[in-house]
This record gives structure tokens, C-alpha cells and sequence, in this order.
């Protein structure tokens, strides 16, 4: 009666908290909007890219119709100007797909390869990086 006792006393408390967690679970809402902005070396970015189309696009029928002699500078180059909380993929989620996914193809070719964690791209401390874009939620 012991070992009965015991085992399932062990099982209780392994399986009830993990019942509870989900590991592909996107964190609370009030804990998502806690991070800091995230900092992003926009030069280090342009010396590693293939192009600028490999961030920046503009999709018809499938296709990147993007011009490179597009990009000023100006706002139409953000990512908020077309990706707005009214469009099917909004700015924080073209961010966590477009970065992550590029950094995690990285590391599987075995190349340098940036963050892939929420603390790593959203710092606590500020960046010493002066020329780093602060990307604000």
C-alpha cells in the first residue's frame, strides 16, 4: 500500500504540472507586453544579406516584386507600413517570423547566425550599439 501510495504521490506531482505547460504556447498577453523594444543592427544585417530583398519585400501573385532602388529610407521601407494590427500577418509577427527564421537556417548551415531568444534580441539593458534601430512594439 506504501509503493501505491508513493508512486502515485510521485506521478501527482511530475504529471499535474505538466498538464499545465505548453511548451508552443505564446506567452500571457501582459507578459508579451513587458519586453523592451528590440534592437536591430540594420548595417551588420546589410553586410551579411544576400540583398535587401531578403528582408524587405513586396509580394504579388507569390513573387517579391520589390525594386531595391525603392528603398529611401523613408517610411515606406518599415515593416509597420504594411504590416499593421489590420492585416492577416501583423508588425510582431513578420518580426518573430522573418528574423527568427533566417537566424535558425543560419545555425543549421553551421554559419554565425543571430538571437533566437526573447531576451537576446529584446535586452534589458540598452545597446551600446548607437547605430542599432530600436524596434518598438
Amino acid at each position: 500500500m506504501d509503493r501505491m501510495l508513493l508512486g502515485a504521490l510521485i506521478l501527482w506531482v511530475i504529471a499535474i504540472p505538466a498538464l499545465h505547460y505548453n511548451a508552443g504556447a505564446a506567452p500571457p498577453e501582459k507578459e508579451i507586453e513587458a519586453r523592451a523594444p528590440a534592437f536591430f543592427p540594420h548595417d551588420k544585417h546589410m553586410e551579411v544579406a544576400e540583398s535587401c530583398k531578403a528582408c524587405h519585400h513586396r509580394y504579388e501573385k507569390g513573387e517579391n516584386v520589390l525594386e531595391e532602388d525603392e528603398l529611401d529610407g523613408g517610411d515606406a521601407m518599415r515593416c509597420r507600413t504594411c504590416h499593421t494590427d489590420d492585416t492577416s500577418v501583423n508588425a510582431r509577427e513578420a518580426f518573430h517570423r522573418q528574423c527568427i527564421q533566417c537566424h535558425r537556417s543560419l545555425e543549421k548551415q553551421k554559419q554565425a547566425a543571430g538571437p533566437r531568444t526573447c531576451g537576446t534580441c529584446h535586452p534589458k539593458t540598452v545597446s551600446s550599439d548607437l547605430e542599432a534601430l530600436v524596434i518598438e512594439r
